[in-house]
């Protein structure tokens, strides 16, 4: 095994060779296949045992910012090896389980969205994602408080990523109420594993939009008082 080659490299110029023979591979697929020729179980054991720290911290995307609760424990920023240099969350399996999550976020002005119903979307991939790899958007009030929020966590259909998926659409569309001080959004992983984005689009749409989420659930009258009653399973 030659560890000195970067096999993020090598997926590269594997996916270019497959191509020139009419097939075509994600960029996901191939680093796999490498990982696999370079004795691994798979692309997250290879980057663990391979990597570890060795590429360093990733140049993040001006006007972005890091955030979450195990944050240190992922490499985060632009994927420079990946087709078009998407962004990447990437769990740093060396440093043991993952509890927590890590995001690539914005903050910004709300006023100006005031009154009006965005829409949320992104071109989001992973890889061998254990727990979860999505979008997320918040707003909150002047005093810091959420009146607004999804991340997709709780959809039966089109939800949260994981496992290892090809590139595929996901948006969240809320509500902005008057008054509201600050957009929160961006790209999370919780758990273990990788994740791309390499679009994210916000924009107003109109009311013919359906919210995918609109504050918080609020029942007409108490239930399930005794828990006897239990939740469908997504």
């Amino acid at each position: 095994m030659n560890a000195s080659r970067d096999p993020k490299a090598m997926a590269k110029i594997l996916r270019g060779d497959v191509a020139a023979y009419g097939l075509e591979l994600s960029h996901s697929q191939c680093l796999e296949i490498v990982a696999h020729q370079l004795g691994h179980a798979d692309w997250n054991t290879a980057a663990a045992t391979l990597a570890g720290d060795r590429f360093g911290p990733l140049q993040l995307p001006m006007g972005w910012q890091v955030a979450g609760s195990n944050a240190t424990d992922y490499r985060i920023g632009i994927d420079p090896d990946a087709p078009g240099a998407p962004v990447t969350i990437q769990s740093l399996e060396h440093r043991g389980p993952h509890l927590g999550f890590a995001t690539l976020m914005q903050m910004v002005d709300a006023s100006a969205f005031a009154g009006q119903r965005l829409q949320l979307s992104a071109d989001l991939s992973c890889a061998h994602v254990r727990g979860a790899a999505t979008i997320w958007m918040r707003i909150d009030d002047e005093h810091g408080r959420n009146i607004r929020f999804d991340n997709m966590e709780d959809r039966r259909v089109d939800g949260v990523l994981q496992g290892t998926q090809d590139w595929t659409e996901r948006r969240i569309v809320l509500n902005v109420p008057k008054g509201s001080h600050t957009l929160n959004y961006g790209l999370y992983l919780r758990g273990q594993g990788q994740c791309w984005s390499r679009r994210f689009d916000l924009q107003t749409v109109g009311a013919d939009v359906p919210t995918t989420s609109d504050g918080r659930k609020v029942h007409d009258q108490p239930m399930n008082m005794n828990f006897a009653e239990r939740s469908v399973m997504a």
